[in-house]
């Protein structure tokens, strides 16, 4: 199983669920498990909030991570991967690790990925 977080806009998002939807004997849509085991649509994340807890801004983009079954769905979803710093608002259990991993294979000059050598006292 492979963890991506993605961002799309909306007619994105729209177009791109069709992929790894199926429909159920009710004919109610459903994810695909043989596809992405789970997916997990936050929305707008907040960007920015104030102490109270209000929101000043939100994403414009829909935050949506998931699991997949195998390999992720071809260029119309590598397109879209965002690389937050680990591990976010959001992770599937047990993949905290991972995530982090693929994160600095992918983000290798990051502060994340090269933490500072602890000084001594």
């Amino acid at each position: 199983m492979i963890f991506r977080k993605y961002e799309f806009t909306a007619t994105q998002w729209t177009a791109a669920k069709k992929k790894i939807q199926i429909k159920d004997e009710e004919e109610n849509l459903i994810w695909d498990t043989s596809k992405g085991t789970s997916v997990v649509e936050m929305g707008k994340i907040w960007e920015e909030v104030k102490e109270e807890g209000e929101c000043i801004k939100e994403a414009k983009k829909i935050s949506v991570d998931i699991l997949w079954a195998n390999q992720p769905l071809t260029t119309r979803f590598s397109s879209y991967v965002v690389w937050p710093v680990p591990s976010g608002i959001h992770t599937f259990a047990g993949w905290e690790q991972q995530y982090a991993k693929d994160y600095c294979e992918n983000n290798p000059e990051t502060e994340f990925c090269n933490p500072p050598e602890p000084t001594e006292p």
